[in-house]
């Protein structure tokens, strides 16, 4: 099989891959804004939310059971352990999502009509329903090959399930009839499915043929319920935990609208601004955080080294660099989608109202992209307990705030529940790491960089009014990246203490 590949280049492997497929789902999202409207993909937006949770059921930490399982064994050369890891978790895995796939296609009507509010869903609903087996079979497999060092195989066919889905959607929404709903939503679920059944078979396909050409050990004949005890033994406590945290994302996701509904608007205005903000702007907003996703992962096996050795001055080393690197990161980024939230509303959606809240929520990118690092660090060392605490009481606070500020106040009630849970959030994980590492936020390094950031913003807002066609923004966001990278030049010291001290003895022997 060759050289196995090392985490790094599975992490830059899967990051790599991580982009493509969100720029071109971020490019298919504005595609169907066009075909759907902004009411439109505030349905879409409900209808997976349900399909979310019922993936949660269906699955119950097995995929986790067969990313552990499958690791364990294979690590120890106990291939055939890996064969019957595989057989249990997808076996259990195939039985529990036809049973709460059967009950969400049989209750499809309730669900549309009592959660999303919306008849036109029930279609969707049904076809989730009948094909909810085939996206939990596809994460389990997904489990089995990352755990085995199969990531690139892993990567090529979630690929080509990502390319087959939008071509697939595409064409069964040109068959349909202009602003037709439930058609349309009907069509997107149908070419998720046909996607999802194309990767399950070449990914079982796959794990036959590479287990087949494993040699067997004496472990390949252990007894069934041994693995089966050890699978439910990881599976359960996750899937109690998934249960807890996916229900209460479902019930937050589902206030929105509900709140918006009872604020004085329409169903349908409530529909379009949550479709906006949640199709729309934070899908946008969130993707350059792909990059710190994969340092978040990278973080997480060097913090763990730390810890087994009680090095702790190294890790302190390392939370404050990547913390003060990450600031200035998610500054640049907030800072830009700040100035040119208008103009990229406009040109890529066509709304106005899409601009207006990506202006409104672009400040917020400094939390949310730290947090993401802060969450990687706390996996590192073990505060992961700690974490699902933290996440469990905000999320509750969160929906106790949507249910009191939504009514009365509208869009002002959900932006201010939003930062005030995410706020105290980002607080208590990023308090719980000073206090294990001793390290924050290098702030002498790092408030020239925010000085450089606002003062760029400021620059380039007043290109912003003549920003109306896609040259000009290319204009305007080359002067603002022009601009910081004058700042960073300008200030290079600061910035080269963060920088970590084997890559600058690098580029000085060059």
């Amino acid at each position: 099989m060759g050289t196995a590949p090392t985490i790094a280049q599975n992490v830059g492997l899967l990051t790599a891959a991580n982009l493509l497929m969100r720029g071109v789902s971020m490019l298919f999202q504005i595609y169907l804004t066009a075909q759907v409207g902004a009411a439109g993909v505030g349905l879409l937006q409900l209808i997976m939310t349900v399909n979310l949770f019922a993936l949660t059921l269906g699955t119950s930490g097995l995929k986790v059971a067969a990313l552990y399982l499958s690791a364990e064994e294979y690590g120890l050369g106990r291939y055939g352990g890996v064969r019957r890891a595989m057989f249990w978790c997808l076996s259990v895995g195939l039985l529990l999502s036809g049973l709460v796939g059967a009950g969400m296609a049989a209750g499809a009507e309730y669900l549309a009509a009592t959660w999303v509010k919306d008849l036109r869903a029930v279609a969707s609903l049904r076809l989730l329903g009948l094909t909810l087996p085939l996206n939990c079979l596809s994460m389990i497999l997904a489990g089995g090959f990352t755990a085995c060092g199969q990531v690139r195989r892993l990567v090529a066919v979630e690929i080509g399930d990502k390319l087959a889905t939008v071509g697939l959607t595409v064409l069964l929404l040109s068959r349909g009839v202009a602003g037709d709903l439930a058609h349309a939503c009907a069509a997107i679920v149908a070419g998720n499915a046909v996607g999802a059944a194309g990767s399950v078979a070449v990914l079982f396909g796959m794990l036959l043929r590479w287990l087949r050409n494993m040699e067997r050990s004496a472990d390949a004949e252990a007894p069934g319920g041994q693995m089966g005890r050890r699978m439910l033994g990881v599976a359960v406590p996750v899937a109690l935990n998934d249960y807890l945290r996916s229900g209460l994302g479902t019930l937050e996701q589902f206030l929105i609208p509900w709140g918006l509904a009872r604020s004085g608007g329409s169903h349908t205005q409530a529909m379009a601004d949550y479709g906006t903000i949640h199709g729309m702007v934070f899908p946008l907003l969130m993707f350059p955080c792909t990059v710190l996703y994969a340092v978040a992962d990278v973080l997480v096996p060097e913090l763990a080294r730390c810890r087994a050795t009680q090095n702790r001055r190294r890790a302190a080393r390392l939370v404050s660099r990547c913390l003060g690197l990450g600031c200035l990161y998610a500054a640049a980024v907030a800072g830009f989608f700040y100035v040119l939230a208008l103009p990229l509303g406009q040109l890529l959606y066509q709304s106005g109202d899409a601009g207006r809240y990506m202006r409104l929520f672009a400040p917020t990118a400094l939390m949310l992209y730290l947090d993401c690092i802060v969450d990687g660090m706390h996996k590192g060392l073990g505060q992961q307990v700690y974490c699902v605490r933290v996440n469990t009481f905000t999320s509750v606070l969160d929906v106790g705030l949507l249910f009191l500020l939504l009514p009365r106040f509208g869009i002002a009630g959900y932006y201010v529940s939003f930062l005030i849970s995410h706020a105290v959030n980002f607080y208590l994980s990023i308090r719980r790491l000073w206090q294990e590492t001793g390290a924050g936020i290098p702030w002498r390094q790092v408030w020239p960089g925010l000085a450089a950031v606002a003062a760029a913003s400021a620059a380039v807002y007043w290109l912003v009014p003549s920003a109306s066609r896609w040259d000009s923004v290319f204009v305007a966001a080359g002067v603002y990246l022009g601009l910081l990278a004058l700042a960073g030049l300008l200030g290079g010291g600061a910035l080269t203490e963060l920088l970590p001290r084997g890559t600058m003895k690098k580029k000085s022997g060059r």
